[in-house]
């Protein structure tokens, strides 16, 4: 592929170009932007998103600190809204933003024998606050156009990575 534009508007639309059109689950298979950086992920997911018809749905985690025993609490003493900053790689986003018919890509082993692992590749097909209905596009053929469910679940993350030891609940997407 050859991309004439150092941009990341250019960027997309070299590899994804017409995406404003509902596309088939194999447009999204043949198409993929790596990135080493966090930052520039969520740039591109953030344009890439932009493109795609339908209505944004934001889902809000809910970020909590977990206490030496091991139990999410400590939210009196940090604001949610530095919570929600935080970032790390094992992470999902505190708002997450989808449209129905838009690729994801599962963050954890959910469950293996359902095809659901790291690096699955999926298409929302429903967006509620508790759980995401995708159908599987990646992986193990048996498991191409399966319905799963995707729920938020907690991610925690150690102080090694973040300056407090939190525990996210989102959609592992």
């Amino acid at each position: 592929m050859i991309c004439n534009d150092n941009s990341v508007t250019g960027l997309i639309s070299s590899t994804y170009p017409h995406i404003d059109h509902h596309q088939d689950d194999q447009y999204y298979l043949d198409r993929t932007i790596l990135s080493g950086k966090n930052s520039d992920v969520e740039d591109i997911n953030s344009e890439v998103l932009q493109r795609c018809p339908g209505e944004e749905k934001i889902l809000q985690s809910a970020d909590s600190v977990i206490s030496d025993d091991g139990n999410p609490n400590g939210l009196g003493l940090y604001p949610m809204e530095y919570l929600n900053s935080l970032r790390a790689s094992s992470l999902p986003l505190a708002k997450l933003a989808l449209k129905i018919g838009v690729p994801v890509m599962l963050l954890r082993n959910l469950d293996t024998t359902k095809g659901l692992c790291n690096g699955t590749r999926m298409i929302v097909t429903h967006i509620s606050t508790r759980v995401l209905r995708c159908r599987i596009i990646s992986g193990d053929a048996k498991f191409a156009g399966s319905i799963v469910l995707i729920p938020r679940i907690n991610m925690d993350v150690s102080e090694e990575d973040l300056p407090i030891p939190l525990c996210r609940r989102q959609f592992p997407v």
